[in-house]
């Protein structure tokens, strides 16, 4: 059978499906960005009250440095977050050799000062959209790219404060 060209001429030049297909198409790439938007988000956000909660702990620190138990109670629930821990450590150095980690019974020499300080540190576990399986995209051949991303499971936050 044989199409008339006028026909053909005019399905050439019909466009009325073209938007669907075009969204079709692009609707895969929009959602993995989305959804990997939202992931980044609920991330910072969690990463941020973490480190609220070790803020919250480090100033607790500084009026009571041997209250442990206090310091890391405070930390964990100032986080706001279930499952965090918190840990703390106070160190000293001397203002001559800042960086050198001395006890905080010893005497400076000279006329440097003993400086103390106190680290709090939260630790929390992240659950993200994805699980924890790694996801891999990219094209496979000889000149193609490949690429796998996996998402974090943890996060950490430390805070250092000089206690007066």
């Amino acid at each position: 059978m044989r199409v008339p060209r006028s026909l053909l001429r005019r399905l050439a030049a019909d466009c009325r499906g073209n938007l669907i297909i075009e969204f079709a198409l692009a609707l895969p790439i929009l959602m993995l960005m989305l959804v990997g938007l939202l992931d980044l988000g609920r991330f910072s956000l969690q990463k941020s009250a973490m480190l609220q909660g070790a803020r919250e702990g480090a100033q607790y620190g500084i009026t009571a440095p041997t209250e442990t138990a206090n310091i890391n109670t405070t930390a964990q629930n100032a986080s706001g977050l279930t499952g965090v821990t918190a840990t703390n450590t106070v160190f000293c150095e001397c203002s001559s050799a800042p960086g050198t980690t001395v006890q905080c019974t010893a005497t400076c020499s000279g006329s440097a000062v003993l400086k103390k300080y106190i680290t709090v540190t939260t630790t929390g576990s992240f659950s993200s959209v994805w699980g924890s399986a790694t996801v891999s995209f990219g094209l496979n051949g000889p000149n193609g790219w490949t690429g796998a991303w996996t998402p974090p499971t943890s996060m950490t936050s430390s805070v250092t404060l000089i206690v007066p």
